[in-house]
């Protein structure tokens, strides 16, 4: 496995879209939709009022873990427009670990995209085949159904639901958790590998 002291994230790239290591630089993109509580709703912060606030959490968890040797989260360019649009990846695991949690946050300018499924695609190529993971699971909430069904599609396997304790809010919201295991990732790898 790798060795985490000199890991580094490797830039990726889907049909559409630039995976990369986020920077400082990145702060009016992510502002834009880290401001908007549509998609902080779920998030472990509130919305960022200003863009100082989006610097501060950009050094806090995307470049302290960078800088950790840590795996996390990408800055998606889409290439037609050469913008920001989001961020995806795995929320901080070290280069040593069997099992990833994947997220993605998109910017609700986005959303008609249909960007999800194809950066999912590549995040688990990555996870399988890149960082030897075992499992990968993914956690979304209840009411937000269009986060359910391309997990399904991509041959994720429902475990079970539960409620999450979200601390910024001191509120419980009702999730799922969705699992894809690195036996059935080798097996539907060529249904995974078709274009769409």
């Amino acid at each position: 496995m790798h060795n985490s002291n000199n890991f580094k994230m490797k830039t990726l790239e889907t049909s559409r879209c630039i995976l990369r290591p986020i920077s400082l630089e990145d702060a009016p993109y992510l502002f834009d939709y880290y401001q908007k509580d549509i998609v902080v709703k779920y998030l472990p912060f509130k919305p960022h009022k200003t863009i100082s606030d989006t610097k501060k959490f950009i050094k806090l968890f995307f470049l302290k873990n960078y800088k950790e040797g840590k795996i996390g989260h990408y800055a998606i360019v889409l290439k037609e427009e050469n913008v920001v649009v989001g961020n995806v990846g795995f929320n901080n695991i070290s280069p040593s670990s069997k099992e990833g949690e994947m997220g993605i946050c998109i910017n609700p300018y986005y959303w008609g995209y249909n960007l999800s499924t194809e950066l999912a695609k590549e995040m688990i190529r990555y996870g399988f085949e890149d960082l030897g993971l075992q499992k990968i699971f993914a956690i979304t909430f209840e009411d937000n159904k269009y986060s359910q069904k391309p997990l399904e599609v991509l041959g994720f396997n429902y475990i079970k639901t539960f409620n999450k304790k979200l601390y910024s809010k001191n509120q419980y919201v009702k999730c799922h958790r969705y699992e894809m295991l690195r036996s059935s990732y080798i097996k539907n790898k060529p249904k995974l590998n078709k274009k769409g």
